[in-house]
């Protein structure tokens, strides 16, 4: 069978080679004359718009009733492949096969990179259920920026006992003409994928190809996805017929009648050039004579255009150098001189994907855990790099992901359907994989950029990049004054001020987390508070709906599940520790805490408690009695040292809160300290330099802090729509490691936002408890735009 194929490569090559050499025809990229700007105009519209992808490492894709789904999810910018710095706001839902939301979160997004976790509780049964990871930006476009991806949940309880599935004896053969249509009296390539009744292709299936007289014309056979090609001649009005025997079934299948005129595109790869040809019949080829047809070669990114023009001869060949495509993807479309799309063909480019490589993971036991190693080679230190590790039992069955980083990033996006098992290409290259591959997207047909949506219907923008929540605060009764907003974990203090004819006043960017509420105050002319009467709007309120579908397939189950109570989870680790007295630790906390910062600054610390932030109204009235000479009046602020180390400098203390440097004290008029935690002064300023002959302030808050007594003066709102704080992730327990259950379904560590440290390597611990050799996946990215998907097995023995 090998033998086969490599004849079958080297005629084709040969064949190829001939009418290139017959025809002498190379590539030549337009110019962008004007009979070519309707097309690039409309293309350069549609696509200035920036575009992300999102995709998300999942440490599984079956799981145990009672373990955790966690994962790490990756936003890059189409075009470069790199992390975007765009958007903040990522939604993760989890659906059941009827559509219905399970579960549901809000994740915050730093430098491209986000973690977050569900656990698979009393919501879920036995069952198929769907993941999803999106911007809402994304629903500014038609194509499959998103990330979508079956999962299974198992419920011992329910379903102790999984078998393989058996398959109906009904098939879905389909045969696609290369670049579209089937033509005539020429030859055309046909590209078959035979699916089984759940949308998996069924691999090695034996096929005959027959012509009206039931003739026997040619015999092909398929690979392991149940794709395959083959070439022949279709004579005008004839009928053909393709007949394929699965397991001893025999099935027929007609083949669609060729086009009495018409042109076909085909592609073939040789020695680092793609061939492009184009071909007529005899019938057409009057009819299109001299008429100039224009090849768009494009991916999203950037458009180059090749012109044909038919003469004498119904066959024209041009090549074009690898270097002259783009990495990735690469979508050619054939038009007429009237810009009307006629053909289409993909083709993957493998020249230009970076990828990063892991050495030998070096291990060393000790008695109650291991630690593990992991050498990175070729990073850039001094560049981001995000890694995620699923670290699972050798032989484990709960690992089936279809798609990996690459293939989600480079291949998807630009397809129409979900491709099965597509990391199997993007996982040890080879020449043998580079042409499944491409006989895969012989089968796919047109590309996920619709020609009719490029030039008629650009895209609108509805949708922004979402950077934290956005809210509208309205004011019942509009009068000239000040508004409070107090500090959350992840935002400072601020004070908006209105005027009388000022209804509303706005605030953008906050992030809230776990059901955090906003609190405000609004500020009286002797700066007291009161509560004021404040209707809040919420930008976004709640998770957006994902209208756009995309038919998925499910985790091709080549597993079979047999458990029994001894088997089941014992429950997360978490579950062990004994709770102790809240209140005795607290205490003790405290004091330490206290005494520690003490020791650790070079001047006075204050630690503020309710009795102390009641005593003064605030910062400026604290600081008139710690040294300093504070003055406010008509919103500014002047601080100055009593007793300076220098008087040759000025007097002016640095102001820090939270260890960001103050540029201007108006942000420290009438500050409150309702949520102070402590204040470092050290009136010398010696760490600061010369700078800091006026000494040196700092504040640090706390928003969690609890002040009853300021609970009448302010006004309490709950935040409609919060977000999900990254929780640790806890390795499930286990009533034996020995087992076949843990063996094939456990869990042994998941480590999310990983980097390399100085050395150029990732080290972790787990424990020695599974006992067992493991399998190591590793994800990622790294040297802005290089990618990693590597399964490593670490043997014990």
């Amino acid at each position: 069978m090998i033998f086969k194929l490599i004849l079958n490569i080297f005629i084709s090559k040969l064949y190829l080679f001939l009418i290139f050499l017959t025809f002498s025809c190379f590539l030549s990229f337009s110019q962008n004359s004007k009979n070519e700007e309707p097309l690039m105009n409309s293309y350069i519209k549609y696509f200035n718009t920036p575009r992300e992808i999102v995709y998300a490492h999942l440490n599984k894709s079956v799981y145990i009733k009672g373990e955790t789904l966690a994962f790490n999810a990756y936003i890059f910018d189409k075009n470069d492949k790199v992390l975007s710095n765009l958007t903040r706001n990522l939604y993760c839902t989890i659906t059941d096969d009827n559509g219905k939301v399970i579960k549901s979160k809000l994740l915050l997004v730093s430098e491209g990179v986000s973690s977050g976790s569900f656990f698979v509780d009393s919501l879920f049964t036995s069952g198929n259920y769907t993941f999803k990871a999106y911007t809402n930006y994304m629903k500014n476009f038609d194509e499959q920026n998103f990330y979508i991806q079956n999962i299974k949940v198992i419920d011992p309880k329910i379903e102790y006992r999984i078998s393989p599935k058996v398959m109906t004896p009904v098939v879905d053969a389909q045969f696609l003409p290369e670049g579209g249509h089937l033509v005539a009296n020429i030859e055309n390539t046909m590209g078959v994928i035979i699916k089984d009744s759940l949308g998996f292709g069924i691999p090695n299936v034996n096929c005959q190809l027959f012509n009206l007289n039931n003739k026997e014309i040619r015999v092909f056979k398929t690979n392991q996805f149940g794709i395959g090609r083959f070439d022949f001649v279709p004579l005008d009005q004839n009928l053909y017929k393709v007949r394929i025997n699965t397991e001893g079934i025999v099935q027929d299948f007609t083949l669609p009648v060729a086009e009495a005129e018409g042109i076909t595109l085909s592609l073939r790869e040789i020695n680092n050039k793609v061939f492009i040809r184009l071909q007529t019949n005899d019938k057409t080829l009057p009819k299109i004579k001299g008429k100039t047809y224009k090849l768009a070669v494009h991916n999203g990114k950037g458009l180059n255009i090749i012109h044909f023009e038919f003469e004498k001869d119904p066959v024209i060949v041009k090549s074009i150098n690898y270097d002259n495509l783009f990495t990735g993807t690469n979508i050619l479309t054939l038009f007429t001189e009237d810009f009307v799309p006629i053909l289409e063909r993909l083709f993957f480019n493998y020249e230009g994907i970076n990828f990063v490589e892991t050495g030998d993971i070096i291990f060393k036991k000790s008695k109650d855990s291991t630690l593990f190693i992991i050498p990175f080679k070729d990073i850039d230190k001094n560049l981001e790099n995000h890694f995620s590790i699923s670290i699972l039992p050798e032989e484990t069955k709960s690992y089936n992901h279809h798609h990996n980083i690459i293939s989600y990033i480079y291949l998807q996006p630009y397809i129409n359907s979900f491709i099965e098992n597509a990391q199997f290409y993007f996982t040890d290259i080879t020449r043998i994989k580079k042409l499944e591959l491409d006989n895969l997207l012989i089968t796919q047909g047109w590309s996920s950029y619709d020609w009719n949506t490029i030039f008629n219907y650009p895209p609108k923008n509805n949708y922004i990049f979402e950077t934290g929540i956005n809210i509208k605060a309205h004011i019942n009764k509009p009068k000239p004054g000040k508004f409070l907003l107090y500090p959350t974990t992840y935002n400072g203090l601020e004070i908006f001020e209105v005027d009388e004819n000022t209804r509303a006043f706005e605030k953008n960017g906050l992030f809230p987390f776990d059901d955090e509420s906003l609190k405000f105050s609004e500020i009286l002319k002797n700066n007291s508070t009161k509560k004021p009467e404040l209707y809040l709007q919420f930008f976004p309120s709640k998770i957006p709906e994902w209208e756009k579908h995309i038919k998925i397939l499910p985790l091709k189950e080549q597993l079979y599940f047999d458990s029994n109570s001894t088997q089941n989870l014992n429950g997360n680790s978490w579950t062990e520790y004994e709770q102790l007295d809240e209140v005795i630790i607290k205490v003790k906390k405290e004091k330490e805490r206290i005494e520690k910062l003490k020791n650790s600054s070079w001047g006075n610390v204050d630690v503020f408690d309710d009795a102390m932030r009641n005593r003064f109204m605030d910062l400026a009235t604290y600081l008139s009695t710690k040294g300093f000479i504070v003055t406010e009046y008509l919103g500014s602020l002047q601080i100055r040292n009593r007793s300076p180390r220098s008087f040759n400098y000025d007097p002016t203390p640095i102001v820090y809160i939270d260890d960001r440097l103050i540029n201007s004290f108006e942000e420290l008029y009438y500050y409150r300290l309702d949520f102070v935690d402590y204040i470092m002064i050290d009136e010398s300023g010696f760490g600061e330099g010369i700078r800091g002959a006026g000494g040196v302030i700092k504040i640090y808050t706390d928003p969690l802090i609890s002040n009853s007594s300021y609970s009448s003066t302010s006004q309490k709102i709950e935040v409609p729509l919060t977000f999900a704080t990254p929780t640790k992730f806890y390795t499930p327990k286990y009533n034996s490691y020995q087992s076949t259950f843990f063996k094939e379904y456990g869990v042994i560590e998941w480590l999310p936002n990983m980097s390399i440290d100085e050395k150029g390597s990732i080290s972790f611990k787990i424990s020695n408890e599974s006992g067992n050799n493991i399998k190591v996946f590793i994800e990622g990215t790294a040297n802005n735009g290089s990618f990693i998907s590597e399964m490593k097995t670490v043997n014990f023995d």
